[in-house]
């Protein structure tokens, strides 16, 4: 008997499946991250993909199916298809390094979205013109579309830039929605922002993985994967990311003898960042006071500046769905050359105990808003923040919940069109985005 101490690791793929130069997935020259992830959801996935083989027979028996694979030499290529799930804090980089690229967490959001960074790494002092303009010291630095944070009365805020040339005189950002301060100065914090790309980059995203699951007297493959969904909800407060990848290609090497790594039969202690986990606390979910830009794109240098409205919210869950659809191809035992991101749903759910009578009647009217949820604490290398920046409700908000102790407004939101970001750059008018300080 064995006992079930395992542990998962992640490597980014140089190309979709890791295919050696025989076309069969191989982890040689990758470089695997054991994961700080929870333990029941890592177990030897996947199912094997096969035909059944409903034949002609003279009597009552069946037929072995026939595995969907490969062969190698004389014996068919073990194989298995499935999903990977991995259940993780969102503890934050800290301040010893500046970007998540080579972190877990940076290697699992990069599966499912694609990955912009600041042009600073550590907070600038800006001027605060209005709630809605900054001044800071390079407003290059600051890229369009991107997640900022700051500190404002004890409390974390969160905003996006939408215009990092304001007014055209080289000087100021414009963000949308607003912080709730005019006092001046500021430290913003600089976000690694990972977003849903839209226009001609509509399905793209940073890399593949591969996983590898590690225990005693067991290891297995996982190669070509691509995130599935992300669900973010709260324990305690604090913020757990539930993440789904589909796999192409699942295999086993529980003696080490397919792949022959060296890499002595156990599980691995994770690699911890020394950032902060993630509460949803000394934060704020705001919605914005007024209705984003949608049908159109904003022309010119000033992009969309909101007001806020603060949702006092119990708690929240949300979550991104990625539909994958498989590029086929035959030429290797994946029978795909990629997965394609080809929709992507966003739902956010908020649970009031203090209903907001701003938007009553905003299911009734079509109304969008831009919504942000922040988490605590924010600062260097600090700071989760999520925004949908056009976002509808999918449901009326004064069929309140009346099945509990205390009255409940459920609101839940989609995803809609934004164009109220001006300028250029790859994350602008994004439909989600997610900030994490660096």
């Amino acid at each position: 008997m064995s006992v079930t101490h395992r542990s998962c690791s992640i490597a980014a793929e140089g190309s979709f499946g890791s295919l050696d130069a025989n076309g069969i997935p191989s982890p040689s020259g990758l470089t695997y991250l054991s994961l700080p992830a929870e333990r029941d959801p890592v177990v030897i996935p996947g199912a094997a993909p096969v035909n059944e083989r409903p034949i002609l027979r003279d009597g009552p028996f069946g037929y072995q199916a026939e595995l969907d694979t490969v062969w190698s030499g004389s014996n068919r290529l073990q194989k298995r298809t499935g999903d990977v799930s991995i259940k993780i804090d969102l503890t934050t980089l800290g301040s010893s390094a500046n970007t998540y690229d080579a972190t877990g967490l940076g290697l699992l959001l990069g599966a499912g979205f694609k990955r912009v960074t600041a042009g600073r790494t550590t907070g600038d002092s800006v001027a605060v013109t209005s709630v809605n303009v900054l001044v800071p010291t390079d407003e290059t630095e600051w890229p369009v579309g991107g997640v900022v944070s700051s500190l404002i009365g004890g409390r974390a805020e969160y905003s996006a830039v939408t215009s990092n040339d304001r007014g055209g005189l080289g000087t100021s950002l414009g963000i949308s929605p607003a912080i709730s301060s005019f006092a001046s100065p500021i430290t913003l914090q600089p976000m690694e922002t990972f977003y849903t790309p839209t226009g001609t980059a509509s399905g793209a995203v940073k890399h593949s993985v591969t996983f590898r699951i590690d225990g005693v007297n067991f290891r297995s493959y996982a190669f070509g994967c691509k995130m599935s969904s992300m669900k973010i909800s709260l324990t305690g407060g604090r913020a757990i990311a539930e993440f789904i990848y589909t796999s192409a290609f699942i295999i086993d090497d529980h003696d080490d003898s397919l792949y022959s790594t060296g890499l002595t039969l156990g599980p691995i202690e994770p690699v911890f960042l020394n950032g902060a986990a993630q509460h949803f606390r000394a934060s704020y979910a705001v919605l914005s006071a007024s209705a984003p830009t949608t049908t159109t794109d904003l022309v010119g240098n000033v992009g969309d500046e909101l007001g806020r409205v603060v949702a006092n919210t119990d708690t929240f869950d949300l979550t991104v769905t990625n539909t994958l659809t498989p590029v086929g191809v035959s030429d290797s035992v994946l029978g795909m050359s990629d997965m394609e991101v080809s929709d992507v749903a966003v739902v956010a759910n908020l649970s009031l105990s203090s209903p907001l009578s701003t938007v009553k009647n905003d299911f009734r009217d079509q109304v969008s808003r831009q919504l942000m949820i922040g988490t605590g604490p924010t600062g260097d290398g600090l700071g989760c923040g999520f925004l949908i920046p056009s976002a509808y409700l999918t449901a009326d908000p004064t069929a309140y919940d009346v099945s509990g102790d205390l009255v409940m407004q459920n609101l839940s939101y989609a995803q809609g069109r934004f164009g109220g970001d001006v300028g250029s750059g790859v994350c602008k008018n994004s439909p989600f985005r997610m900030g994490l300080g660096i």
